[in-house]
């Protein structure tokens, strides 16, 4: 009698939720404040008899709040569509949407082609961690933020030959080492930015060039030089970094940071045991980018038609290019996409996580590298809760969900959200850590005409993991630097921060 092997189910995972304040009626905390505020004022004007100024409250409180209530497309009502586009206008009317560097511009006053935005003030300086081994460091300090960045290159394994064992078990793996990061204090930030881009046949051309023989038959020649013809484009080019930014504030809890030597010390130190800790996650090998490598895929980054000149003085020697050199030369911030050199970028961001399960290859279509952009890259953004704020996360989120969940008419995703509420509870007082994530994709192209399928193709590939998606409206530039491995937490820029952003 012959045996049917039994297939085994993929592993799902789960139990995700959005950190909010709730209010009366599903509404959050701050807009149920302001309409108890105003039920108050109409009592008041009732009372008083003053019946048409208690009718226009209730007119004018009724219409703005039924406008804010409406669901937008995409998940932006009325208010915060109207919010863009006042900010975009603002934005052109005092040209901040605009940079023109070098000697002729007036982005940088000294001639260089420094980062826009927020990495305007940056600065990258070479060190060595506690083995001697280089490493860049980004520094990222004003307003308050005070942060260093290491950007790690690795080689993923990928899931090809890999049975399913062990691809849980890599998933495991990264999950313990995001949990390590939040035993660290010092640790603002972590992502994971996977890039593709046709390959310029550079690499094949040496390969095929080094192993040549002048004594080979005529025939191994010819079919050599239809390779080198015909096939050295083919394969695109996949390349992943790990970036992880560090909190450079002075421990004292003064103003400023604690410098670049201190930091650099501390960092160094650390490092083998965060690469130690990517063994296992399926990162394959793992090593620090130096200062010159940063610089030279920021440059390629913003204008990637000099993608194939960087590999070959690469290879030749070295690029030579500092980092006031890596930024562009023109730019302009437009409300949907960012014209940048000679390329053109739009870039999408999560806005709704999964709602439901999810397997561990949720994302390998959009990971998958694209011949037709010259440049996709997908940056998972990480933000671990220090293990002393975890408790008092899990605790709040658990009062608002019961909350949310003891009205008269509960909804069905009000009582999943007050379970998943206590499941987080549960495991993290096993020694579970926290997590927050997001997700920025980026396409760049030649020309405008271009992006159009893509805004069609890019909800397409996120259907598996349940996410969605939309464009960056308004704040392309922004996103897109956000996007790259260079360590800009975005809530730490912000003016309004993150938990007054869930209150409201």
């Amino acid at each position: 009698m012959s045996q049917v092997e039994a297939k085994v189910a993929p592993n799902t995972y789960g139990n995700l939720t959005v950190l909010r304040h709730s209010g009366l009626f599903g509404l959050k905390a701050g807009p149920t404040i302001i309409a108890l505020i105003l039920i108050l004022l109409m009592i008041i004007l009732i009372a008083q008899q003053k019946l048409l100024e208690a009718g226009l409250l209730f007119l004018v409180g009724g219409s703005v709040a039924a406008v804010g209530l409406i669901p937008g497309r995409q998940g932006r009502n009325l208010y915060g569509r109207l919010q863009l586009r006042l900010g975009q206008f603002m934005k052109e009317k005092k040209k901040q949407h605009l940079y023109i560097a070098g000697p002729t511009g007036a982005g940088t006053p000294d001639g260089a082609f420094r980062l826009p935005g927020l990495m305007a003030r940056s600065e990258l300086t070479e060190q060595q961690d506690s083995y001697g081994r280089p490493f860049g460091l980004i520094r990222v300090s004003g307003r308050g933020v005070h942060h260093y960045s290491v950007v790690i290159e690795a080689h993923p394994d990928g899931e090809s030959l890999v049975d399913h064992d062990e691809v849980e078990n890599r998933v495991a793996k990264w999950a313990a080492w995001l949990s390590e990061c939040s035993m660290d204090d010092s640790i603002r930030g972590a992502s994971v930015t996977i890039e593709s881009a046709p390959d310029s046949g550079l690499r094949l051309e040496r390969l095929l060039d080094s192993h040549g023989r002048d004594d080979a038959p005529a025939f191994a020649k010819e079919v050599v030089n239809e390779i080198r013809d015909n096939y050295r484009t083919g394969a695109p080019e996949l390349t992943g970094r790990i970036t992880i930014t560090f909190d450079g504030r002075r421990l004292d809890g003064k103003a400023g940071d604690r410098g670049t030597v201190e930091m650099a010390e501390e960092i160094g130190n650390k490092l083998p045991g965060i690469l130690a800790g990517l063994g296992g996650t399926g990162a394959g090998g793992v090593m620090l980018c130096t200062a010159q490598q940063i610089t030279d895929n920021t440059r390629v980054a913003y204008d990637p038609t000099t993608a194939a000149t960087v590999e070959e003085l690469q290879e030749s020697g070295g690029t030579g290019l500092l980092w006031e050199e890596a930024g562009p030369s023109f730019s302009v911030d437009e409300f949907d996409l960012y014209r940048h050199d000679r390329a053109v970028s739009r870039s999408w961001t999560m806005y709704e996580g999964p709602r439901g399960m999810f397997t561990s290859n949720c994302l390998r279509r959009l990971m998958e590298p694209s011949t037709e952009a010259l440049r996709k890259r997908v940056t998972l953004l990480y933000r671990p809760i220090p293990v002393d704020r975890a408790t008092a996360v899990v605790d709040r989120e658990q009062r608002d969900s019961t909350f949310a969940g003891s009205q008269t008419r509960v909804s069905q995703r009000a009582q999943i959200r007050r379970a998943a509420a206590q499941k987080s509870a549960q495991e993290e007082a096993l020694g579970a850590g926290l997590t927050r994530f997001g997700l920025i994709v980026t396409i760049t192209v030649r020309d405008q005409d271009e992006l159009a399928r893509w805004d069609k193709t890019i909800p397409g590939l996120v259907s598996g993991a349940r996410l969605r998606m939309r464009p960056a409206l308004g704040n392309q530039a922004v996103t897109f630097q956000a996007g790259l491995p260079l360590g800009v937490v975005l809530p730490d820029h912000m003016v309004v921060r993150t938990g007054l952003q869930g209150f409201f």
